[in-house]
């Protein structure tokens, strides 16, 4: 595909609608963590009223929000590099061969940095 198929706006678009979602995603896992930490500062009595599988349950929760907060950040700074691309002019260029990244890819996963075939080549060193 060409690289003059790709229209910036409209994949600036798509990317600040992205970052905006994941953003809301993670106020949510923050607020749901700061709940989490105000049950948990409750103390001793807390842990004697519930049971042990609860407690378990709920390190469980925290330890996948982290890793979920994590993911989001990364995805975010993911998009802001996509959005900076588009201000250069680089955006839809593979970064490992430069060619043009097919735009039915960047439909798919819009702050894709490289094109299918060294993605796959990527993915079978590592």
């Amino acid at each position: 595909m060409a690289r003059d198929k790709i229209d910036p706006k409209k994949f600036r678009e798509i990317l600040l609608k992205e970052r905006k979602r994941l953003q809301e995603q993670e106020q949510r896992i923050e607020r749901r963590g700061s709940a989490m930490s105000e049950s948990a500062e409750l103390g001793e009595l807390a842990d004697y009223d519930n049971h042990p599988a609860d407690a378990d349950s709920t390190t469980e929760s925290r330890t996948m929000d982290l890793a979920l907060d994590e993911n989001i950040n990364t995805m975010i700074a993911q998009i802001d590099e996509a959005l900076s691309k588009i201000e250069d002019g680089t955006y839809g260029m593979c970064d490992r061969c430069g060619s043009p990244i097919n735009p039915e890819r960047l439909e798919v996963i819009p702050y894709a940095t490289l094109c299918i075939d060294c993605q796959d080549k990527v993915e079978e060193i590592g």
